[in-house]
């Protein structure tokens, strides 16, 4: 049998001190006394106490007797006591305990009963004093044992309980309506208020584990016979043996009499419900529903109001197909409008098959509308607007989901993502080409970068136009003194040639046209081979749109964007090789015998570096297939060498003369090699490279004493550039 919360016991087997027990463990009370025997009837009351008059009358006459004076009492008189007091005495009718209205009531209607019964007794007890004749004794005595015999009738049903309680018992309870101490009217009036809105106003809620059954008043035709009820709490206490009256009195736990017995309820119709719905149980199982609520939003751009409000999806869990056992809810149901109850929780209940889990996932991809960026005509060149997105939270709405019970709904604010080029940026929406060189250098270095940044950042070029990144420069204020590549000596704007190259980089990468560039003299270190640029910079815009730089230092970085319109289907590398690599030339630098620095003669004062000739290309691949498209030459840049400084020092002076002139040191030199053939298409000139004198100079003899040595510098070797391809001696 279910164990729910109103199981057991049946008030309608009229087990009402089980159903006391029910309440309590409903309302967490101690548990109640146990029950008393059944009560007697009035009639068998009465019969009762008949008995118990009779047996005291029989043993008190037995003691009066003797003690009555025998005197002869005159014949005239006794006829007339027989008369007129004897004959009324016993014609006079008794009202019977069936019929008879309360003690108090009845001595209102008959005041003068017990006035006339007393006087009847002084009467016969004189007429018995006057006629001692013994033959008036054994009358007299059968006239005082009638006479105490109805008096015993008469006072029997009078029991000192019953005069004094008229109310009904303290603690007695019609379901959870406390009566106890109320009159019947009281009791009436109070059980008419608590369920004034109750059994034939509110409905019976069965909850079958999440699922709902409502039982309406109309359909189950429920009243309660109010009269009968405050009738049975009444008798509670009023009727049985003295003993049970007693024991009812005194109890001080409460004692709770179901309604079901007053009830009128269409039991049937309750049994029906049940049955056919235990019956299609397995059509109870639904499945999640959702859709979404309120009026689409406009999310083209040029018709986007922000403030508009936005859509809620609604989603619906499903529940799952249930079974239970028809008989034991029907039960409970019972038990609940016996207790005054309308709602039935039952736990029992089996579930047959679940629903279908939310599939966030799907409804994301369904409702999902990705943003539109603002875009470009190609053929007219007009802008075409872009459009907001539209999505929810997918983490947001897991998270109620998991929280929610079946059959819940949830709901879920949509939300609005917006594009990343709107309809005034709509030429800049793309990322042409993008570098960035890292940042480092003195305090005052990174400031002249990020001045020449904010020279350029923002510079808008229609098709055709140009950009003299020296002269972007020129309106500018406060560059400082700094070192240009991280060298010793500070120079006037040192570092703005960083951002110079950074921009010459991406403006490739963007395949603008290059009007002007010049290399460094060396190959710096913040960017690669062939790729920096110095000041002398000019850039030209050589797309079908306009174009905007964005320039910045942000994050130890110096960072350039080319953004406009994207009509490639490739997309661009820039790659560089080493041509030439020309050897540094060996300078001498004389100096004087007690030179300060104390050179000695031979000493090398300064490292040469060799010099390069960097080609660079520019390489396209395939934008879908990652294939490489072609491959172009741009430029040469070329990073001469750097001589060796060596030390040629003066001979020391001697005052002796000496008869041979010294000859001055000569220097040998090594004819030139031909450079060797290019390994590029014949449109690309290479630079022959020379060759320095390798050999030192000759140690100088020591001078004569008549003429000092003289020392001559060597000559430099100076070579003439080919002008073109055809001048290129052979290897």
């Amino acid at each position: 049998m279910a164990q729910g919360k109103f199981s057991s016991p049946r008030p309608h087997r009229d087990e009402e001190r089980q159903i006391e027990e029910a309440f309590r463990q409903v309302t967490g009370q101690a548990p109640a006394p146990k029950a008393h025997a059944p009560l007697m009837t009035k009639e068998e009351q009465l019969a009762q106490t008949i008995r118990e008059i009779q047996e005291e009358t029989a043993s008190s006459a037995t003691q009066v007797l003797p003690q009555i004076p025998q005197q002869p009492v005159p014949t005239r008189e006794r006829a007339a006591f027989d008369a007129e007091d004897v004959d009324a005495f016993f014609d006079r009718s008794i009202p019977s305990y069936e019929h008879r209205e309360p003690v108090r009531d009845y001595y209102e209607e008959e005041p003068d009963f017990l006035d006339k019964l007393a006087m009847f007794l002084g009467k016969a007890l004189a007429f018995c004093e006057k006629n001692r004749k013994a033959v008036l004794v054994g009358a007299c005595g059968g006239a005082l044992l009638l006479i105490l015999l109805f008096i015993g009738i008469f006072f029997a049903g009078m029991r000192p309980t019953e005069v004094a309680e008229e109310t009904i018992l303290h603690n007695v309870y019609l379901a959870d309506i406390p009566v106890g101490g109320m009159d019947k009217a009281e009791a009436i009036a109070a059980v008419k208020q608590a369920t004034a809105k109750t059994y034939t106003a509110q409905d019976m809620i069965i909850d079958l584990s999440g699922t709902e059954l409502t039982l309406s008043p109309r359909k189950t035709k429920v009243s309660l016979d109010i009269a009968a009820a405050v009738d049975a709490a009444y008798d509670y206490g009023h009727t049985g043996t003295k003993a049970e009256q007693e024991q009812a009195a005194s109890r001080t736990q409460p004692y709770i009499i179901g309604l079901l017995p007053y009830l009128d309820l269409d039991t049937d119709y309750i049994m029906d419900v049940l049955t056919e719905y235990a019956e299609e149980a397995g059509s109870t199982l639904t499945q999640p529903t959702y859709g979404l609520e309120g009026r689409e939003p406009e999310l083209r751009a040029d018709k986007f109001d922000e403030d508009a409000p936005t859509q809620t999806l609604v989603i619906t869990l499903g529940t799952p197909g249930i079974g239970f056992d028809v008989k034991d809810v029907y039960n409970d149901v019972l038990d609940a409008y016996s207790l005054h109850v309308f709602e039935v929780f039952v736990e029992n209940v089996t579930t047959t098959s679940d629903p279908e889990e939310v599939d966030l996932e799907t409804i994301y991809e369904e409702f999902y509308i990705a943003p539109v960026n603002a875009s470009v005509d190609l053929q007219t060149y007009e802008t075409i607007p872009g459009s907001y997105g539209y999505e929810f939270d997918i983490k947001a709405a897991q998270k109620l989901i998991d929280k929610a019970d079946f059959g819940e709904e949830v709901r879920i604010p949509m939300q609005y993502i917006a594009p990343e080029v709107l309809d005034d940026d709509s030429f800049f929406r793309d990322t042409l080409g993008s570098y960035q060189t890292r940042s480092s250098g003195s305090n005052a270095r990174k400031k002249n970068l990020e001045l020449a940044c904010e020279a350029i950042n923002g510079t808008v070029l229609d098709p055709g136009e140009t950009l003299s990144f020296r002269s972007a420069l020129n309106n500018v204020r406060g560059f400082q003194s700094a070192p240009a590549d991280g060298g010793l000596e500070d120079t006037e704007m040192g570092g703005v040639s960083q951002v110079a190259s950074t921009l010459y980089y991406a403006a490739m990468l963007s395949e603008l046209s290059i009007d002007s560039r010049s290399n460094h003299s060396y190959i710096p270190s913040f960017i690669e081979q062939g790729m920096d640029a110095t000041e002398n910079l000019t850039i030209r815009n050589a797309t079908g749109f306009p174009i905007r730089i964005d320039a910045k230092v942000s994050g130890g970085y110096v960072k350039v964007s080319i953004v406009g319109t994207e009509e490639r289907k490739h997309y661009v590398v820039m790659e560089s090789t080493v041509s030439n690599t020309y050897k540094p030339d060996v300078e001498y630098l004389e100096l004087e015998f007690d030179n300060t620095e104390g050179y000695r003669d031979g000493d090398i004062i300064e490292e040469g570096n060799e010099g390069y000739l960097i080609k660079t290309y520019k390489v396209k691949y395939d934008l879908e297939s990652g294939r490489e498209l072609s491959r172009d030459f741009v430029t040469n840049s070329q990073y001469p060498a750097k001589a060796q400084i060596v030390a040629f020092v003066k001979p020391e002076p001697t005052t002796e003369p000496t008869t041979e002139p010294t000859e001055p040191p000569t220097v040998p030199t090594q004819p030139t090699e031909p450079p060797t053939e290019p390994t590029q298409p014949p449109t690309e000139p290479t630079i022959p490279a020379t060759q320095p004198p390798t050999e030192p100079p000759a140690p100088a003899t020591e001078p004569s004493a008549t003429e000092p040595a003289s020392v001559t510098e060597p000559e430099a070797i100076v070579e003439t550039l080919p002008q073109s391809v055809e001048e290129i001696p052979a290897a």
